[in-house]
């Protein structure tokens, strides 16, 4: 009789650690982006960070952890916003384990695909914001709060997508077992040559 031995109990100590430890470290990224967002350094102006944080994640992680996430980083983001709480996480909920499940099947993981992935996200998420929770109570005014507030918060997440990309492209290969390294690696040098 052969025995089964299941996928958590396989795992050895030091795959468990790196797991660990990515996420350790994903929560600290996402903890700085909360408190930049909270706190600007530049009085009045403040990109959304966490938006571009959760897709990134969710490009190098699986369906789960990336809706888990997804649903983190939209609870921060409404707590620093001052917005409807759980608002931004419906929207991230949906969003990010579509994006893992296009990582994993049809598009490659590079920086050009998670600009074209965080892009969609942030106007599907602008859109939502500027219609729930601006053109329904201001109506008149709506476009002045757009134009000075949203319209400049979600184009810096925009341009911040791609750092943000390559520092969650560096937790990832740093902390994940030797063998999804390599793999993840020859991937990634494959989709370097033909770009």
């Amino acid at each position: 009789m052969v025995k089964k031995i299941s996928r958590i109990k396989a795992r050895t100590r030091k795959a468990r650690l790196r797991g660990f430890l990515r996420w350790l470290c994903y929560s600290l990224v996402l903890l700085l982006f909360y408190l930049w967002e909270v706190a600007p350094l530049i009085r009045g102006w403040c990109p959304l960070l966490i938006i571009p944080l959760a897709t990134a994640v969710a490009m190098f992680e699986g369906e789960f952890a990336a809706g888990v996430f997804g649903v983190f980083c939209g609870f921060m983001l409404d707590i620093a916003s001052g917005t409807l709480i759980g608002f931004s996480s419906l929207w991230l909920l949906v969003i990010c384990p579509a994006i893992s499940l296009l990582g994993q099947f049809w598009l490659k993981r590079s920086w050009l695909t998670h600009l074209v992935m965080n892009t969609i996200s942030v106007i599907l998420i602008c859109a939502m914001d500027f219609l729930f929770l601006h053109w329904v109570w201001e109506r008149e005014s709506s476009s002045i709060s757009f134009v000075h507030s949203l319209l400049p918060a979600y184009l810096w997440a925009v341009v911040f997508s791609i750092p943000v990309y390559l520092l969650v492209r560096l937790i990832s290969l740093r902390f994940r077992p030797k063998e999804e390294r390599r793999l993840e690696e020859a991937a990634a040098d494959s989709a370097d040559e033909e770009e």
